[in-house]
């Protein structure tokens, strides 16, 4: 059964447009979507097999997909130097990383409502909130990290589909701190880590909340990011994350933060369902969701076995297929019980051909009875038309 605090038969329903997939801003490519049934186009097969050709010389050839290894690409700009370290530092991360440390200090850490999942946008993808001032009081670097693993890694496993919502939002409330509140250094080991691990994942940043010094303080963090990334974030000197609105209903957001959810002072872990009202009164919902039909006609074509499938709506579509079978079989029975008008005709004119005696009384022998005269008719040489045991 779906969990309707995760994934949602809506949320299978999805298949992005090409623009929400891949597009190009100021001739810089972007993919936000890997997995799935998505195709490559042709410059990206060519890049892969030049990459891939690349890894065997180094004698070096991890069991990837091609979606892991594009996206990797793409966050390295394709170069396939910094690519390859990039590879290995994840596969090393990975190996200390997992299986997953999780125990009383990181769920205390998930607790605390430094970092949260509240709602989605209006295509589903999963909106993460950063409390900056909670997350400098963790003092505990490698807690933070571990913590913020374990988050990630549920939402990966949880709110994701692949090949359909595989990027998240992130709305990080500053509470006019500083950037440089935090210490440097732990400060880019968060980005480094976040950057690093969950390449091509973010869909928006939204600061809030900036102290009139963010000007500096950012022009010292952009040093530690891809220019890609950048792109993707704006400031707001107030609370009010005014872009997240144009694609995202109001009710997946906190009163604080200009929306109309309830504020959440506790229960942060695990995440909770905000509202089923995901889209906004222009979406044309027929033009962001495909119909049950639709998703059944994938999976009967093929198109579907690199997806996660919603059973419910396939065992749904199977047993109202089945039903109409039923139904068809029922009528055609019905149908066929029903004599037809010209064949009932034909079986009297057999009758009659076949027993020409049949209404005719046949006189064999007569006797003499006292005070009566008595005529014996025999029994009738009748034969019954085999299409008569039909009725």
């Amino acid at each position: 059964m779906i969990n309707r605090q995760t994934l949602f038969q809506e949320c299978y329903l999805l298949f992005p447009k090409q623009e929400d997939i891949c597009y190009v801003v100021d001739k810089i490519k972007v993919r936000k979507i890997f997995e799935g049934q998505v195709e490559f186009d042709q410059q990206e097969m060519e890049i892969l097999k030049q990459f891939e050709a690349y890894l065997i010389s180094k004698r070096f050839m991890p069991k990837w997909t091609e979606p892991q290894l594009l996206r990797m690409l793409y966050a390295t700009k394709f170069k396939f130097e910094k690519t390859y370290a990039a590879i290995q530092a994840y596969i090393q991360w990975r190996n200390q990383a997992f299986p997953l440390k999780e125990n009383q200090e990181t769920t205390k850490f998930l607790s605390s409502g430094s970092i949260y999942l509240h709602g989605r946008d209006n295509r589903f993808r999963p909106i993460i909130m950063v409390n900056a001032i909670k997350l400098a009081a963790q003092k505990n670097i490698d807690i933070t990290l571990d913590s913020m693993t374990i988050f990630l890694e549920y939402v990966l496993a949880n709110y994701m589909l692949p090949g359909q919502i595989e990027n998240w939002v992130v709305v990080m409330d500053l509470g006019g701190l500083g950037i440089t509140s935090l210490p440097r250094q732990q400060l880019q080991r968060v980005l480094d880590y976040l950057q690093n691990n969950y390449r091509s994942r973010m869909h928006k940043c939204y600061v809030i909340n900036c102290p009139s010094t963010i000007t500096f303080s950012w022009n010292i963090v952009k040093g530690f990011l891809e220019e890609i990334t950048v792109r993707k974030i704006s400031f707001e000197k107030s609370s009010i994350p005014t872009g997240l609105f144009e694609h995202c209903h109001k009710s997946q957001v906190e009163q604080k933060y200009g929306g109309v959810s309830n504020n959440i002072e506790s229960n942060f872990w695990p995440p909770n369902e905000i509202s089923q009202q995901y889209f906004l009164p222009t979406d044309n919902i027929t033009d962001i969701l495909i119909s049950k039909e639709q998703y059944h006609q994938l999976y009967e074509f093929g198109k579907l076995q690199k997806n996660r499938l919603c059973k419910e709506l396939l065992e749904g579509k199977q047993q109202s297929i089945q039903h109409i079978n039923t139904d068809q079989h029922s009528d055609k029975k019905m149908k066929d019980d029903v004599p037809d008008p010209e064949e009932e005709q034909q079986v009297i004119n057999d009758l009659i051909q076949n027993n020409q005696g049949f209404y005719q009384t046949r006189i064999d022998e007569t006797f003499d009875i006292p005070l009566c005269e008595t005529t014996i008719q025999l029994p009738l040489n009748f034969i019954p038309h085999k299409k008569m045991f039909k009725y």
